[in-house]
């Protein structure tokens, strides 16, 4: 509970501190991936988190900021593991574990795609123009690199665009997860994951497949 006498959206302890921040990102991210943008207010989000909701203008701004800082916290160990792949891509065939890479997030955060899809062609929320360019832009870069190292050490058909390429593996790294919410009615959460990497593993066996050096 946050003391009366405290400076207004400040918290007294730096482990507090961290907590509340922790807190708010927490909440605003579960309540951004089941809502539109525009039906979550920041009055909800410190209610839920349990603060004072001067805290959330004292840590993040405004509610577009902590939109934003939700997306970075979820892809900030997403693009290390990225950054990992490119590196190894120069010794060994990476495109299962980049297949597997996207499928552990997809897991951990279902809801994505779905929120990226309705900001992007629906315009839901005010960060269109930051999911476009510092992550699906940023994300694209990734691939394209890695492809490009792949390519060049000999495990992808030289021929191929990796442009092209790109674009095919993101089809099939998508689709099982807008299949998702559809499976998870008449399934349990384990059987719909289950589905989605089974889905997955054949994905990557066609990728690897039209991507091999005959």
């Amino acid at each position: 509970m946050i003391d009366s006498v405290k400076p207004r959206g400040r918290p007294k302890q730096e482990a507090e501190q961290f907590c509340s921040h922790q807190a708010i990102l927490d909440v605003a991210r579960s309540l951004f991936m089941k809502h539109s943008y525009s039906k979550v207010t920041t009055r909800k989000i410190a209610q839920e988190a349990g603060v004072d909701v001067a805290l959330i203008g004292y840590y993040f701004g405004n509610k577009g900021q902590l939109y934003k800082a939700v997306f970075d916290d979820i892809y900030k160990p997403f693009f290390q593991k990225l950054n990992q792949l490119e590196k190894a891509s120069s010794n060994r065939n990476t495109i299962e574990d980049l297949f597997m890479t996207i499928f552990n997030l997809d897991v951990e955060y279902p809801e994505l795609l779905g929120i990226i899809y309705k900001t992007l062609v629906l315009n839901d929320g005010p960060r269109r123009s930051y999911i476009d360019k510092s992550i699906l832009s940023y994300t694209d870069d990734f691939h394209i690199k890695i492809f490009s190292a792949l390519q060049q050490k000999g495990f992808i058909e030289p021929e191929l665009d990796v442009i092209l390429l790109k674009d095919s593996f993101n089809a099939l790294v998508m689709m099982p997860f807008f299949f998702y919410p559809l499976k998870k009615e008449g399934s349990s959460e384990e059987e719909t994951i289950q589905y989605c990497e089974k889905l997955y593993r054949q994905n990557i066996r066609l990728f690897l497949h039209g991507c091999a050096i005959n």
